[in-house]
């Protein structure tokens, strides 16, 4: 049988992992070759959306998982606005803040 910690260190190394792939996402320069089809308003859904729930799964902090998560979100786009290759944008961060929601009202009404 497995233990509630071993599972917890697996759900804490994939929301590192992706926190990694999604801050390489955000932060590098972006190259025009490289399209997977899908609305940046889209992906930042989906990125925040699979972020928020392997944080959520990683721990039992409800409240610290969902500051830090609204915290990562606004300051991901504060950087891009000074960025020079790319544009922070108030639409982006109500995407991201839609996907972070999906999962924290869940959590905290569902179960």
């Amino acid at each position: 049988m497995i233990e509630k910690k071993e599972i917890s260190f697996l759900w804490t190394f994939v929301f590192l992992l992706l926190l990694l792939i999604s801050s390489y996402g955000l932060f590098s320069k972006p190259s025009g070759d490289l399209s997977i089809g899908l609305s940046d308003k889209i992906l930042h859904f989906l990125m925040f959306l699979l972020l928020s729930y392997f944080l959520i799964k990683s721990n039992n902090y409800f409240k610290i998982s969902f500051i830090f998560i609204i915290l990562y979100a606004s300051i991901s786009e504060l950087i891009q606005f000074f960025l020079i290759y790319r544009d922070g944008d108030l639409v982006d961060l109500f995407f991201n803040y839609l996907g972070i929601g999906v999962i924290f009202i869940k959590k905290f009404f569902l179960t």
